[in-house]
């Protein structure tokens, strides 16, 4: 079980499809800083992946974006929550 960790937008980076491609069923993606716009209802990847996702609910404040924007199936976490899951998952893994 990792933690991968995706700082980078969808709209200028490939890095969530590149850290898509090494996920595992029982892994999960954070979404962070830039990142975040990849939790938007219009920015979902085409395919289904099996993971858990979450958002960073202050990145998502600082973008000027809301939960009511995120995609369905899509946790949002604050600081806590981040430090919760780093404990929750066995590794993580920083895409940037």
């Amino acid at each position: 079980m990792i933690l991968h960790t995706v700082n980078k937008s969808v709209f200028n980076c490939n890095t969530l499809n590149e850290c898509l491609l090494t996920t595992a069923r029982n892994d999960g993606v954070l979404l962070l800083e830039d990142g975040v716009y990849g939790a938007l209802e219009t920015a979902h990847p085409t395919e289904i992946h099996e993971v858990s996702w979450y958002v960073l609910k202050e990145d998502l404040l600082a973008r000027g974006l809301s939960e009511g924007q995120c995609r369905e199936g899509i946790t949002v976490v604050d600081y806590a929550g981040f430090v919760e899951l780093t404990e929750q998952y066995k590794s993580v893994c920083s895409w940037f």
